[in-house]
């Protein structure tokens, strides 16, 4: 879009300075901008109100802020909600300035009075306001004290450099970029190609300059990183990530140079874009882990709490003494490594997903070449459009697509319950059998609707295989009886619950407690550690005696026989003061003697105790 640069580039650039500074062109924005505000007063007085808001609230907001993080890693007081409210009013610090500006660049673009350097410096102005939002937004959040030390455990060495890099930025990156798109949008194509470019050049050594800084392997802000965690794909790939960051802008100033300035121009805009969402991304991820981290904290805290109590009370029980008080769980920096490695998995790979496809919206436009795929036809489809059958090909997009759903779907239906567990079951007064079913029963929607979203888009509509699906299930019905009979069972299983994972069942001959339940046969494992694997379809045809499904206390009943002329009145005692005196034998429901017949040489007695638990069957009778 323009000639390489040379000699005569240079002599443009007086006047193009001349142009950008002109004493007339300022006066006449500053004219325009007034008479903006006389020709629609309504919405710049709205604006200014606003404006002056966020500027009155600055003070509170930081007053706030320190309150805030005064509670965080107090086990009583921290939650995630400070975490949100942190970053709200950060967000919200920050906005003041960038507010100003793209007010007043919007009061430019209304003015009565336009010309083509009040159109350039509303121009500029939209373009700084937003970069600028992002600098000092991010600034902010690294400050001393601020968000990521205070809230996400970053430490004091790299932050400093973060702030570095973010002042250059705000301080000199943003005038050249005011510079550089004011007099892009000069109408002069010779302005454009001097000093327009030589600001693109300075601000694309300023940008090569801030990532050198950031991505060096040995010096940077993740190099901690990369020792710690030397065999991830991350660390593999920190000079080829180095040598892109810091190599993109001096490869888009080289272009530029040589006449690519549209091009060099366009890329700039999509690479920042892409800068900026990774710091999103970056931030999400924190904010995600730091939750689970406080989630997976609070419910250590309770367990070691009950834990506590029950000690408390046992301890209480047996020697009358009064017990301490509850352990104190300190609290500990953020750590990614303390998360369950199922939920990590599924919340690295959402933001993955997530990240892709939103980097895909950014370079969709830029990537043109792959628009080969949609001509790569692989079958068709008759599909109703407006009420009229067509038919439609399946492209090679389309089957990537699938490929992309379906991953989604392994991934999910994996690491999904682990996520179910931590962030929502264990809050629920739930048994362990019944979270258990909730998350098997999630892993099925999940794999049912992703199979149903995979075959939608690979074009086999409902409409299309509704009569292959009933036709297998009569084959499935008559060949596969078996199979579908456990499953049906194994659903009834996990909705009516009569068995539960951690039930002490006895089916047949075969007692033990239950591991696992699966579409197919529920795993037992018996006293002698055995994993016996018992189809489902025998929980529900045949008689089960479940031990422990709505309550664990159970009878025992102990035959005693005493000889003919015995003191019967003496041994009922005995019996009686015996049952009393054994700490195993619940006092509710009361034990029980009771005389129950005459044997051939014995007077047969029966005693009836109740026990608390299973295992204290054996105990007891002993």
């Amino acid at each position: 879009s323009a000639t390489p640069f040379w000699i005569d580039d240079v002599r443009e650039l007086a006047p193009a300075i001349a142009w950008a500074l002109s004493p007339v062109s300022w006066s006449r924005t500053l004219g325009s901008l007034v008479e903006a505000f006389r020709y629609s007063p309504l919405p710049f007085a709205g604006a200014l109100l606003l404006l002056g808001l966020v500027f009155y609230s600055r003070r509170p907001l930081g007053k706030q802020f320190k309150s805030l993080n005064k509670k965080v890693g107090r086990p009583a007081t921290d939650h995630i909600g400070l975490t949100l409210s942190a970053l709200g009013i950060s967000a919200a610090r920050a906005l003041p300035l960038p507010l100003l500006l793209a007010v007043i660049g919007w009061a430019l673009t209304r003015s009565p009075y336009h010309t083509d350097f009040t159109a350039a410096v509303a121009l500029s102005l939209h373009a700084v306001a937003p970069f600028l939002y992002n600098t000092l937004l991010f600034r902010i959040l690294c400050a001393k004290d601020g968000v990521m030390q205070v809230h996400f455990g970053w430490s004091t060495d790299r932050l400093p450099v973060i702030r570095k890099q973010l002042d250059r930025l705000t301080v000199v990156g943003i005038p050249i970029i005011f510079v550089a798109v004011l007099v892009y949008g000069a109408p002069s194509p010779a302005h454009r190609e001097s000093l327009a470019r030589l600001a693109f050049i300075i601000l694309m050594i300023i940008f090569s300059g801030v990532t050198h800084a950031l991505l060096h392997p040995r010096k940077g802000v993740a190099a901690s990183y990369y020792q710690s965690h030397v065999n991830s794909w991350i660390s593999k790939l920190r000079w080829p990530w180095y040598a892109l960051g810091a190599g993109s802008p001096l490869l888009l100033a080289v272009a530029s140079l040589l006449g690519f300035l549209y091009t060099a121009a366009t890329l700039t805009g999509r690479l920042v874009d892409t800068f900026w969402l990774i710091l999103v991304i970056i931030v999400v991820n924190l904010v995600v882990t730091r939750w689970l981290a406080l989630t997976k904290r609070k419910i250590a805290w309770q367990m070691a709490q009950k834990e506590r109590e029950e000690q408390l009370a046992a301890s209480e029980g047996e020697a009358g003494s009064e017990g301490e008080a509850a352990p104190v769980i300190e609290s500990k920096p953020l750590d990614l490594d303390a998360v369950d490695q199922q939920t990590t998995r599924l919340v690295n790979a959402g933001l993955f997903f997530v990240g892709a496809l939103a980097t895909w919206g950014i370079w969709s436009e830029m990537v043109p070449a792959l628009g080969i795929l949609d001509q790569v036809s692989l079958w068709s489809q008759t599909t109703m459009i407006d009420g009229e059958e067509a038919i439609v090909p399946v492209t090679l997009t389309d089957l990537l697509l699938a490929v992309f759903v379906a991953g989604v779907t392994a991934i999910a239906s994996t690491n999904l319950p682990g996520l179910m567990e931590i962030a929502l079951l264990q809050r629920m007064t739930l048994q362990p059998g019944s979270r258990y079913a909730i998350n098997t029963l999630l892993r099925y929607v999940v794999v049912t609707v992703g199979t149903i979203a995979v075959l939608n888009i690979v074009g086999w509509k409902w409409s299309q295989i509704q009569w292959l699906v009933a036709a297998l299930s009569v084959g499935l019905g008559f060949g596969l009886q078996e199979i579908v009979a456990n499953f049906v069972s194994g659903l009834v299983i996990l909705f009516e619950r009569p068995v539960r994972v951690g039930d002490t069942v006895t089916v047949g001959q075969l007692t033990g407690t239950v591991s696992r339940v699966r579409i197919r046969a529920t795993t037992i494992t018996d006293w002698d550690r055995k994993e016996i694997i018992v189809p489902n379809k025998s929980f529900i045809t045949e008689q089960v005696i479940n031990w422990t499904l709505s309550d664990p206390i159970t009878r025992i009943v102990i035959p005693v026989g005493i000889s003919y002329g015995s003191d019967v009145e003496l041994a009922n005692r005995v019996m009686q003061e015996t049952l009393h005196s054994m700490p195993l034998v619940l006092d509710e429901p009361p034990p029980k003697v009771y005389f129950v017949g005459f044997g051939d040489s014995s007077l047969n007695f029966n005693l009836y105790v109740h026990s608390r638990e299973l295992s204290d069957r054996l105990p007891l009778t002993h």
